[in-house]
């Protein structure tokens, strides 16, 4: 890809290995889930760009003026602190606790966590549950996402599992936490990464000096931050089947998250079968190619945009709108769709430039 007329970019896919992480600061490119971010350069001061793995992705930090190195380091710790209380996987964290008691008892947990818990199940509502649910781990199990021995599981299997895998299992009272049946396990990976942002933010906000601008992408997920000093980032739009962006739109400071059907997902018999489980059916979803949710700088914006991605993934057209305007108020600035025939839309007041115009 060429740059645009106006100034350098920055391409944000994901990786599923550090070698492609780190490239040239004239055209730096940030790995992540299908989105990317232009700005101008600043010549001084130079910015400062970290790159870490972790939450199974890419995690690059790109900061400019104050005490740039410092701020990287702090906002890698902020991440794995996340990291360690939501975890899947980790013996630690008090998601597999919750799910190490699931059919046994309540589980205490902290307040941050039952915060978050909260924020998902409040997505959840948006739709009833039909688009975005965190007890849906099971179903993603049962076709190996969670442990990558790939398959396609019977009717029987889907449906059987269907019956536990829905978060009518989780019971949350404060902060303690219960799921009903001793099958049923919650994952917080479609909103801890959007969630590591918000605390992110809140961190940087305190930060002084202050930065002049600081790009965080988390594996696709982005934050944008400025102070509200900066009003025209470039946000691209990966295109989901192909090299490069399809378009772009203007943004303030935001988060931005990306759902697809491209960096994860296996194929059968010449059928792709993506990470994204619709709960309403059990399988992976194929209503539409991708979904990039933009949020303004709030808190829990971040979370509630990375769950929203998946919300909109699972949508269909004939309802995309009215969701729209149920989330508008939950700071959602602008929504980019493109569906499974690769047609392209948008929510919102943001105005979609194509590359094809450049």
């Amino acid at each position: 890809m060429r740059p645009l007329r106006n100034g350098p970019w920055i391409d944000t896919r994901q990786e599923d290995a550090m070698r492609k992480a780190i490239a040239p600061i004239v055209a730096l490119i940030i790995a992540g889930a299908g989105l990317t971010t232009f700005f101008a350069l600043r010549t001084s001061p130079e910015p400062v760009t970290s790159t870490y793995f972790l939450m199974d992705t890419v995690f690059t930090v790109k900061t400019t003026g104050g005490d740039a190195a410092t701020i990287n380091e702090h906002l890698h710790a902020l991440a794995s602190d996340v990291d360690s209380m939501t975890s899947y996987y980790k013996a630690e964290s008090q998601t597999v606790r919750v799910n190490a008691a699931a059919g046994k008892g309540s589980v205490s947990v902290s307040p941050e966590y039952a915060a978050l818990l909260k924020t998902a199940v409040a997505v959840e509502a948006i739709d009833h549950g039909r688009t975005f649910d965190i007890a849906i781990s099971p179903l993603s199990s049962l076709w190996g996402f969670t442990t990558k021995d790939f398959r396609v599981p019977s009717a029987k299997e889907i449906s059987d599992t269907l019956a536990y895998s829905h978060s009518d299992q989780l019971v949350l009272s404060g902060t303690t936490v219960q799921l009903r049946d001793s099958r049923s396990r919650i994952d917080l990976g479609g909103v801890a990464k959007g969630y590591s942002l918000d605390v992110m933010e809140e961190y940087l906000k305190t930060v002084k000096p202050q930065p002049q601008q600081v790009i965080v992408d988390f594996g696709g997920n982005l934050l944008l931050y400025s102070g509200g000093k900066k009003h025209d980032w470039k946000v691209g739009i990966r295109d989901p089947r192909g090299q490069g962006i399809i378009g772009y739109v203007r943004s303030d400071d935001a988060f931005v998250a990306t759902s697809g059907d491209y960096e994860r997902y296996f194929e059968r018999d010449g059928k792709r079968y993506c990470h994204i489980i619709d709960p309403s059916t059990g399988y992976p979803g194929t209503l539409n190619r991708s979904a990039t949710i933009i949020t303004d700088i709030q808190p829990m914006h971040g979370a509630i945009g990375d769950a929203l991605g998946k919300v909109f993934f699972c949508s269909p057209a004939g309802s995309q709108r009215s969701l729209f305007q149920t989330v508008q108020g939950q700071g959602v600035v602008g929504v980019v769709i493109v569906d499974a025939a690769g047609t392209r839309s948008t929510l919102g007041p943001i105005t979609f430039v194509s590359t094809t115009a450049q």
